[in-house]
């Protein structure tokens, strides 16, 4: 066993789509928190930067490192514990250079070094249980800030640079150096490891689907084996009475299936309850974190706070959801090579290939953009209320019109036989969700709150010059797409 095995693990052993997206998020992050040190004209910049710097090993440890858990369960089976032990010195290895990165970059700056270490070691450790523990306990992960900022008055808990701060962060890092210890070893030796209900863990999806561990599984609602594990609960109610000669573009839905398919509204419901119920349990979240800002006893106000933070929250990151959703599901029904897609040529009542085309393109955009506009006006609505200024309600409009750009780039890339290719759908998905962040909290943190500062001319320039960029590009693809649609004698063709 060398040094260079050691270093190397982690990258041969994870899903290549997986691996390059990873490494492309804690790298840009890397060079942002740099950035942020070098630039921003405060004396706590190091800290502005050791943050961004956790978002990036956040992701690291969770998406890429925690994938070596799927190679130590192989070797445990096969009985082979040389690698075990591999894999165990690379965690160790990759723990100690992951903190010993920002500690370089930022105690020069002036930053202190136990408090870089202990966020940086807190961010790994999250990371890994985030993708380690059950689903019904990871959602609830995202909910502790909020937890934190409610209870504060009740229980002080510092932040860092605030006394105290070590020790509190000392301990939570034991537990979650516990909790991971015991969670991986648990996985580890385990006979059975399930992959679905919120009792499955994330980090078991990895060896299938790669980067789109986490949505493919929605995309991919139509598949034989998802649907035998889905619960009667849960199974889609399919309406067939409309389809046929006379309504082609049902036909077309009710082929594509998924929720493309047409159904009830309860039979929606039923099936996107495991994203809406999480969703739901913002609303007490919003409810502590207003009642930590001393708003208690305004009870209308804190409902209408929640209200909006709801609003908002979907509309902002349901876009992206549903590009996400829309898109993948069609890549994946393209990308078989079977004879189901290439039948669906031979449906009779279709007509020529100038009109299969429209009412496919019909059939697959019309209702995700009719629900990306009803997103938008949830978005406007709610920066309405907040009495937002204008470059909110700009950057919001810029956002949501990027997603619904960013689904038709990829529906008529897909249809046209140019699709991106995995990794490249997973970068377009993340820079959609880093933008879509920066447009929206960004210029919201600008002119709510307590003290609220001036967002920059800088910054608006530059984000609206990064919009212009992307707008281009899926301007691009999305040409390249259509025109090789038209090329297509029709469009069922696996890609």
């Amino acid at each position: 066993m060398t040094l260079r095995t050691v270093l190397a693990t982690p990258w041969r052993t994870t899903h290549r789509s997986l691996r390059w997206l990873s490494l492309a998020i804690y790298a840009g992050l890397c060079v942002a928190a740099l950035g942020c040190g070098m630039f921003v004209h405060d004396r706590h910049a190091w800290l502005f930067g050791t943050a961004l710097y956790c978002f990036g090993v956040g992701y690291l440890w969770a998406f890429l490192m925690s994938s070596l858990l799927l190679v130590s369960i192989d070797a445990w089976q096969l009985r082979m514990p040389g690698i075990v032990r591999t894999v165990t010195l690379s965690l160790l290895l990759y723990g100690v250079l992951t903190v010993a990165v920002p500690v370089a970059m930022f105690v020069p700056m002036g930053g202190d070094a136990a408090t870089v270490a202990l966020m940086t070691a807190l961010a790994c450790t999250s990371g890994l249980a985030f993708v380690l523990l059950p689903r019904y306990l990871s959602m609830l992960i995202g909910f502790l800030p909020a937890l934190g900022i409610g209870l504060r008055h009740l229980a002080h808990i510092p932040l860092p640079m605030q006394p105290g701060f070590i020790r509190w962060g000392s301990v939570a890092l034991l537990v979650l150096v516990l909790v991971d210890i015991v969670r991986w070893r648990q996985l580890l030796v385990s006979d059975t490891a399930r992959e679905t209900g919120l009792a499955s863990t994330l980090v078991m999806q990895f060896r299938r689907n790669g980067v789109t561990a986490g949505w493919s599984g929605m995309a991919r609602q139509g598949d034989a084996r998802l649907i035998r594990q889905r619960p009667d609960w849960m199974q889609a109610r399919i309406r067939l009475g409309n389809a046929g000669p006379q309504a082609p573009g049902v036909a077309l839905r009710v082929a594509l299936g998924g929720w493309y398919a047409p159904q009830g509204i309860s039979s929606h419901l039923r099936q996107v309850a495991p994203v809406v119920v999480p969703l739901l349990l913002f609303m007490p979240a919003m409810a502590i974190m207003q009642l930590g800002e001393g708003h208690g006893h305004a009870v209308g106000r804190m409902l209408l706070a929640m209200g909006v933070g709801v609003v908002g929250w979907l509309g902002v990151f349901g876009g992206v959801m549903l590009a996400a959703l829309s898109g993948l599901l069609l890549w994946q029904r393209w990308r078989r090579v079977n004879a189901e897609l290439p039948l669906l040529a031979l449906l009779p009542g279709l007509g020529d290939a100038e009109v299969v085309r429209r009412e496919l393109l019909r059939a697959t955009l019309t209702r995700p953009l009719a629900v990306q506009a009803l997103l938008l006006l949830l978005v406007l609505g709610a920066a309405l209320l907040m009495h937002a200024g204008p470059g909110l309600l700009l950057f919001a409009a810029l956002a949501q019109s990027g997603c619904a750009a960013a689904l038709v780039a990829m529906v008529l890339g897909t249809f046209g036989g140019r699709p991106l290719p995995g990794w490249g759908i997973g970068m377009l998905l993340g820079m959609l969700v880093l933008l879509v962040g920066l447009s929206t909290f960004v210029p919201l943190f600008a002119t709510q709150g307590r003290h609220p500062w001036p967002m920059s001319a800088t910054f608006s320039v530059a984000l609206a010059g990064v919009w212009i960029a992307v707008a281009l590009g899926l301007a691009w693809l999305g040409r390249r797409g259509w025109q090789g649609l038209q090329r297509r004698p029709h469009p069922f063709l696996p890609n």
